[in-house]
């Protein structure tokens, strides 16, 4: 959520939005007990918030000066150039804020030839918001938020190099508008959002693509315009101070939002290539390459938040989401509990139990409109067809979709240690039901009729540990460790061009990492001023599936795993003036440790090389100076 409205991209839910990270004023993340007030919150929320400005003139601006990056030689390293600007246009009636970013980011594969290695992203943004005070109980809040990125070579790794990937051209635009006024101890407010996006992805050639034991080359078999849309409104009312035994907040309201997914590609071959370059697979598509999708979905709510002492908080609530392309309603009630043991309120105890409706992903059921897939397997002397053609399409099934929802139950403990460290632990328990999934009709064979269906269960359990202390000398440090399990009960994603010809088969997520520590802090050091900074990651390898030249699964689904991943960052930054300004130069050292932390893996059980990782983040140097503001 961006002030309230839904930002995520309209087709999958993605935040693939952009907004400089000046302009935040909060960022919040909820992944149990939240409240009903939410539409279409699937697994949690992440809301920000952001200044619309006041009476006073305020400017910043930051890392205004590009990085140099010292890894494959001396070149422009990642930088994010950020302007922000905030003021009175009336003052005491008419507020506006600006800010307007940049970003260059830089990756370079080491295994891969010298200019030929690196892919890199062009991107801005500007987000500008209004406040108008219209009298002292009524306001009206509006914003503007504009992002267009160009990003070159995506898909480049040790294994695909520059002609088998494509760039990606993006433009988006959304706008808000929300009046709220202050009436009777009761807060109205009516909210309407228009969001509008494109984005096309183009291969580098019109050549076949070429499937390799052990890689790819040729050019990306694809080219993809796709535009989404959304259009959203929203009704809320707060009533506070309500007294019976004990303080009660209640809310109401209701939404509408309905989104659109037009997209049009062009495809071209795919051949699969045996260790001697015989062909062993063809893979050709047809059928129209338009379509266009569309939903409708509704909502209500009804929350009581009864504040009985100042010790205990019940918070009750339900609401329901209608869904078009469903045609049904779900129901949803949610319950959470606060209570504060201690009269000085040294430690919190919650604990909540939900039901929230996961939005259809237009993205998916927008391949059963799509084209079908034409397979054809080869001989040994990769010239006389064997197997095929057979032709591979999704449908969509008769009886309709049922409505994707999670449960979300979690329970938490927040204790504070002193003045100045506090210690928490928290338990989640997460479950989808009805989840979209195809399934082949014929496993084992090249040719099918995948049919969406909504029986995929995912299942999440976790429990994280965090503590963080802050000493008198500004010394910050946080540390936080999580043991985790993500599973599903049908792994497989079928889409066109990475079809599995397999049934369906539990097993983990592609996210499962049953360990994960993460710790930063910074020290303020006697040396000169320099703060010392410093980012350390460790986690569980991510899991992968292996197949074999004809592109069928070979054993288990997501079975293996990648190493384990570990990641060291550290900084140097010392602050100095310079006439009457203050500016900061920072030196950077990426993954001191020189880490693997491999991104990719020869999975084919044909290739001489299988099970060889590759890729990964090497040891980088970046220098920055920033404008830190006047002395």
């Amino acid at each position: 959520l961006l002030d309230g409205f839904e930002i995520g991209d309209p087709v999958s839910g993605q935040l693939d939005a952009r907004f400089s990270v000046d302009a935040v004023r909060t960022a919040q993340v909820q992944t149990g007990r939240f409240g009903v007030e939410y539409m279409h919150p699937g697994a949690a929320v992440l809301s920000f918030n952001t200044p619309e400005g006041d009476d006073r003139w305020r400017f910043t601006t930051t890392d205004f000066i590009p990085g140099i990056d010292v890894q494959a030689g001396l070149q422009l390293g990642s930088f994010y150039p950020r302007l922000a600007v905030s003021g009175p246009i009336e003052r005491g009636k008419l507020w506006f804020s600006e800010s307007i970013s940049a970003q260059h980011s830089l990756a370079v594969i080491n295994q891969l030839p010298a200019g030929q290695n690196e892919s890199s992203q062009w991107g801005g943004d500007s987000l500008t918001r209004v406040l108008w005070h219209i009298s002292a109980n009524h306001s009206l809040h509006g914003s503007l938020l504009y992002n267009q990125a160009s990003d070159n070579f995506l898909g480049l790794d040790a294994l695909h190099p520059q002609s088998t990937t494509y760039d990606l051209a993006s433009r988006r635009i959304f706008g808000s508008l929300r009046d709220q006024l202050y009436w009777e101890k009761t807060l109205f407010e009516v909210g309407f959002g228009g969001d509008s996006g494109m984005s096309t992805f183009s291969p580098q050639g019109t050549g076949p693509y070429i499937l390799l034991v052990n890689g790819a080359e040729g050019n990306y078999f694809q080219r993809l315009h796709q535009e989404g849309q959304r259009y959203q409104v929203f009704a809320n009312a707060i009533r506070t101070s309500l007294h019976w035994h004990g303080v009660h907040t209640l809310s109401l309201g209701a939404n509408f939002s309905r989104v659109l997914l037009a997209q049009t590609t062009e495809r071209g071959e795919i051949q699969a290539l045996r260790v001697d370059g015989t062909l062993d697979r063809l893979t050709t598509f047809a059928g129209p390459a338009s379509f266009g999708i569309s939903n409708t979905m509704a909502g209500g709510f009804l929350q009581d938040s009864w504040k009985l002492n100042k010790y205990l908080v019940l918070q009750a609530g339900a609401r329901t989401d209608w869904d078009h392309l469903v045609h049904a309603a779900l129901a949803e009630p949610r319950l959470a509990l606060n209570f504060l043991p201690f009269k000085d309120d040294r430690g919190k105890f919650s604990i909540g139990w939900g039901i929230y409706d996961v939005p259809l992903n237009l993205s998916v059921i927008g391949q059963t409109q799509d084209q079908e897939q034409v397979d054809t397997l080869y001989d040994a002397n990769g010239k006389v067809p064997v197997s095929g053609p057979a032709v591979s399409r999704f449908l969509l099934p008769s009886g309709g979709l049922q409505q994707p929802y999670f449960d979300i139950a979690s329970a938490g403990w927040q204790q504070r240690i002193g003045a100045n460290m506090i210690v928490s632990a928290e338990l989640l328990a997460r479950d989808e039901h009805h989840g979209l999934v195809f399934e082949t009709a014929t496993p084992g064979q090249i040719g099918s009729d995948f049919l969406l269906r909504t029986s995929r269960r995912d299942k999440y359990r976790g429990v994280t540990l965090s503590a963080r202390r802050q000493f008198a000398n500004g010394t910050v440090l946080f540390a936080t460790y999580t043991r985790s399990r993500a599973r599903t009960d049908q792994v497989l994603d079928p889409t066109l061009g990475a079809l599995y010809f397999a049934p369906q088969e539990s097993g983990p997520l592609a996210w499962d990492a049953p360990n994960r520590f993460l710790s930063w802090g910074s020290v303020p050091t006697p040396v000169w001023g320099i703060l010392f900074s410093y980012f350390l990651e460790y986690r569980t390898g991510y899991p992968f599936s292996s197949v074999n030249q004809q592109q069928f699964l070979i054993g288990t689904p997501n079975g293996l795993r990648f190493p384990s991943y570990t990641n060291l960052n550290v900084g140097f930054e010392k602050k100095f003036h310079f006439r009457g300004y203050i500016f900061a130069a920072r030196l950077a050292v990426v993954n001191i440790l020189s880490g693997h932390n491999a991104n990719t893996v020869v999975n084919n059980v044909d290739a001489p090389n299988y099970l060889t990782f590759y890729g990964g983040q090497g040891r980088a140097v970046t220098g920055r100076l920033r404008f830190v503001g006047r002395k």
